[in-house]
């Protein structure tokens, strides 16, 4: 089985319960200033087939928080998926931002956030979307 077959067989066993999900969260970390390459092909992975693009992501509401050991956190990250979010449709919550530089410092060896600030930022941030969702009523 070649690496192609591999993730669409990946894709292929979570992208049903996409369809179910009342919202999205998406956790992406900030390479160069911009969208990490496996993140963006995953979501295109997502859209496949095309007939089947936007029951994924049509009207769904997404939030945008990530972390990078870089000083500017994941802005340019998070900017540059707005254009993306837009084309699938997409709902995007912008009413908090959480975007976490150096990121090294605030977790533990096993992937653990250790930072109370950061904690009670991620806190508010899930409130917030958490309501987001229940007000966009997509189920």
């Amino acid at each position: 089985m070649n690496a192609t077959m591999i993730i669409f067989s990946f894709i292929r066993a979570v992208h049903p319960p996409c369809y179910r999900n009342a919202g999205l969260l998406l956790i992406t970390p900030e390479y160069n200033n911009g969208i990490p390459g496996v993140f963006k092909n995953a979501i295109d992975w997502f859209t496949q087939p095309p007939e089947e693009r936007m029951g994924v992501f049509a009207g769904k509401p997404v939030g945008l928080i990530g972390a990078t050991p870089g000083t500017f956190g994941t802005a340019f990250s998070q900017y540059a998926w707005l254009p993306v979010l837009r084309v699938l449709g997409t709902q995007v919550w912008s009413g908090r931002l959480l975007w976490v530089s150096g990121a090294m410092g605030k977790f533990d060896d096993q992937g653990n956030l250790t930072d109370d600030g950061v904690k009670r930022q991620l806190v508010k941030y899930m409130a917030g979307f958490t309501e987001f969702v229940r007000r966009m009523k997509v189920f």
